[in-house]
């Protein structure tokens, strides 16, 4: 694999070198653009857009989902083995009451589903990659915009 970095001066510049990239046949998923501000881009519907519009949807829900419900699971196993370890007499009543441990229930619902979704979201953007392309952070921060192209060793040639 091997990335080229192309930087631009305007936004126009920019957009016509990503309709040359897919005019070219560069797919939309191995193209980034860094820009310091969003770089909006218009398209007629009949390709998918330049710069990743045909991107796989998040995940981030299902997995909240999932997180709350095995801290839903988890709130439910700490209240009744923790009433049933501790041995409290009762007076027939029942050790482990809905209304008692459904604020727990509710609480670690919420904190699992925050959790899972935080490391879900920490994950899909990329934070936990150590490999950084340094060599755009300078015209990035100087208001240009660059466009990283990743292309295979039989892609384009130049």
């Amino acid at each position: 694999m091997e990335t080229q970095l192309l930087v631009f001066d305007t936004r126009e510049e920019a957009v016509a070198a990503l309709r040359e990239l897919e005019r070219d046949g560069v797919d939309a998923s191995a193209i980034t653009v860094m820009s310091s501000e969003p770089l909006h881009l218009e398209h007629d519907g009949s390709t998918a857009g330049a710069a990743g519009a045909s991107r796989a949807k998040s995940r981030i829900s299902g997995y909240g989902i999932a997180g709350g419900v095995i801290g839903a699971t988890l709130a439910i196993l700490l209240t009744v083995l923790t009433s049933k370890s501790v041995g409290i007499i009762t007076g027939g009543m029942p050790i482990v009451s809905p209304w008692a441990f459904g604020i727990i229930v509710f609480e670690m619902c919420a904190l699992g589903a925050i959790l899972v979704t935080l490391g879900r979201m920490i994950y899909e953007s990329g934070l936990l990659t150590r490999t950084t392309a340094e060599s755009y952070d300078d015209a990035v921060s100087d208001g240009k915009i660059v466009v990283a192209v990743c292309l295979a060793e039989e892609g384009l040639g130049d």
